[in-house]
């Protein structure tokens, strides 16, 4: 059977739930998806419980073990590894409805052909697994088309979703390579900073189908995060000030949370104030920055 989705779940220490992944995959309604299994240096026994799963499954497992490098360098394995047309991530310990993989693929599959270049992929809802309520707004008439990063700033799809993305474009836009044992290296690298990026150029169908589950328990769902997250996000502050600073009218707290943040978690990782002001890239940015300076000095020394 051929393989149009490849599944990849970076994983740390979480034998105990990868359970909830199998056991979605092995009842999905459409089986033209292979697993990847991204092992980021977990000392559990992983690997012994995933043999347990290849002997069971009706689908293609790839099990790799590396270095505990970041669940970022793990993601880029995996997609280095796809064959599919689409790559969905899915955490370890993420559940997703049987029909999930059916109703993403006839969504694509009910674009023109020669408007699919334009998209990214589908992302649909998520479904809070002990209340069974959706998360975020809904979507009107079944679906609407944005371009990703009008989505999250203008339109108020900045819940949690899901869902699959083109693999050619996965690896056009890859995670950057700073692994967690570099000098400055990160456990994991902000999401959204790769979202919004792939998001000025392609356009994604948001459907209002809730298709995962979303635990709120997942700290440790994928690879090292103990500790301050400070190193990782000072990139999630600097993409905001200096690559989309334009959607800062639609959500400007949020903007104005970034300008503070930056200025706190690079003190936390031992910047002075002449650097942290320089990261500004324009006259206007580093003004911002100098001006709320003194509000991110103060939650520096409350956290530090």
């Amino acid at each position: 059977m051929s393989v149009r989705i490849s599944v990849i779940t970076p994983t740390y220490n979480r034998a105990a739930v990868l359970g909830r992944v199998f056991e979605s995959l092995m009842n999905q309604t459409n089986k033209e998806f292979e697993w990847i299994i991204i092992d980021d240096g977990s000392k559990d026994d992983t690997k012994t419980v995933v043999e347990g799963y290849v002997s069971k499954a009706n689908f293609q497992i790839k099990y790799v073990y590396q270095d505990n490098n970041g669940k970022h360098i793990a993601i880029n394995k995996g997609v280095e590894l796809a064959i599919g047309e689409f790559i969905a991530i899915a955490d370890s310990d993420d559940s997703f409805i049987p029909t999930a993989f059916e109703v993403m693929l006839d969504y694509w599959d009910r674009i023109s052909p020669g408007e699919r270049e334009l998209y990214r992929g589908i992302t649909c809802r998520c479904y809070d697994p002990d209340t069974g309520e959706k998360i975020g707004r809904s979507i009107k008439d079944g679906y609407e088309d944005y371009y990703g990063i009008d989505a999250t700033y203008k339109y108020g799809l900045d819940f949690e979703m899901w869902g699959i993305n083109r693999t050619d474009l996965m690896r056009k836009f890859p995670f950057p390579d700073i692994r967690r044992t570099d000098n400055g290296g990160l456990s994991f690298f902000p999401e959204i900073v790769i979202w919004d990026n792939m998001g000025r150029n392609y356009k994604t169908r948001y459907i209002d189908d809730c298709l995962r589950a979303y635990y709120r328990d997942q700290e440790n769902a994928t690879t090292n995060k103990t500790g301050s997250r400070s190193r990782e996000n000072v990139y999630l502050w600097e993409h905001l000030i200096n690559d989309i600073f334009d959607y800062a009218k639609y959500k400007p707290m949020r903007f104005i949370k970034a300008l503070v943040g930056l200025s706190m978690d690079n003190l936390l990782i031992g910047k002075k104030f002449f650097d942290i002001v320089k990261i500004g890239n324009t006259p206007i940015k580093r003004l911002l920055i100098t001006v709320l300076f003194p509000v991110g000095w103060a939650l520096y020394i409350k956290k530090r």
